[in-house]
């Protein structure tokens, strides 16, 4: 009976935890309305509808109910998702993201990857021109999108590159007030565009300032990881500029790097997964570093601009890895301690 009570305490634990997660995501929720328009709340709503019936499915047959975290990984799924993407794309992530990378490990805490993450992995490489070939321009004016279903017409969809390609190639351009041409800007206003969210991008993470908002949220609670957080952002950081002060090209400088291509709402939402994360702060330093090298490495050096993406999933393989080694370790030092 005890047993079932500390279970019972450590779900309940883990739903708290959720619950602020979920209310952190809101002003990136809005966000994604107010420069894209409301197409982007119903992607969120798709999202958690599928989810819901698709972890509801594996939950009934084990008599558990479906848990709070679902909706944690279908709306950071939808929020990481270009504004345009077909809504079967969009689905087929979803069923992905809960049944491939949560429920067939035995659901909620048993994840070794992050469900969203590697949701938008399977639909990224599967439907490559779905989710970087189109990208819809940011709304202009005070209201923004709010007065519309998408910024998306049949004459002013971004046929491009990805944003992402832009900056590394050093192309500093952004939609301009008409919403159908591009003009140059200087590298100030793009960090301010970068920060507000005057960015084509993905529907909920052109904003850094709507990100540090709820990621502030997140680190003074506690709820997310202030070790792992901190370990990316500052080694990211600082690889960046001495390689942009050394002239590697196409190395951006670290405020540009920090600001662009959702890497805040990765440091802040997903890398800080506590159950595909590693538990030991030294795994959880190493963790931060291994992925802000990868993600510099894919970033720039690869065809894939998605790096962020991958990098942690990749840090996500080797995250029990980390832990053992950090506990073994510490085991061989107590001996030596003692003596």
């Amino acid at each position: 009976m005890a047993l079932k009570e500390k279970k019972k305490l450590k779900v309940l634990l883990k739903q708290a935890i959720m619950t602020r997660v979920l209310i952190a995501l809101v002003p990136c929720v809005a966000g994604s309305i107010y420069f894209f328009g409301w197409r982007s709340l119903v992607m969120i709503l798709i999202s958690a509808i599928v989810g819901f019936i698709t972890e509801y499915i594996f939950t009934n047959t084990r008599k558990e109910p479906v848990t709070q975290s679902v909706f944690v990984t279908t709306t950071i799924y939808s929020l990481i998702m270009p504004p345009t993407v077909p809504w079967h794309v969009l689905i087929i992530g979803v069923i992905f993201a809960v049944m491939f990378t949560k429920e067939i490990f035995g659901g909620f805490g048993k994840n070794f990857f992050n469900p969203a993450m590697a949701g938008r992995c399977f639909v990224y490489i599967c439907f490559p021109l779905a989710m970087t070939a189109v990208w819809a321009p940011v709304a202009a004016g005070k209201w923004g999108a709010l007065d519309r279903w998408t910024t998306v017409s049949e004459t002013n969809a971004v046929t491009s590159a990805t944003p992402m390609t832009d900056i590394k190639n050093g192309n500093l351009s952004i939609t301009s007030k008409n919403d159908d041409s591009a003009a140059t800007i200087s590298r100030i206003d793009l960090y301010k565009n970068l920060f507000f969210g005057r960015i084509r991008g993905t529907a909920g993470v052109t904003s850094a300032l709507l990100i540090l908002i709820g990621g502030t949220y997140l680190y003074i609670t506690k709820t997310a990881s202030r070790t792992i957080i901190l370990s990316l952002i500052i080694s990211y950081a600082i690889l960046n500029q001495v390689l942009f002060m050394l002239n590697v090209e196409p190395v951006n400088d670290a405020l540009a790097a920090l600001l662009g291509g959702g890497f805040l709402f990765g440091a802040f939402y997903m890398a800080t997964d506590p159950v595909s994360a590693p538990r030991t702060n030294e795994a959880k330093i190493a963790f931060g570093i291994v992925i802000a090298i990868c993600t510099v490495v894919i970033r720039n050096f690869s065809i894939f601009n998605g790096g962020l993406m991958f990098s942690i999933l990749f840090g996500n393989m080797f995250a029990p890895l980390m832990d053992k080694i950090v506990r073994e370790i510490k085991a061989k030092n107590r001996p030596e301690k003692a003596k």
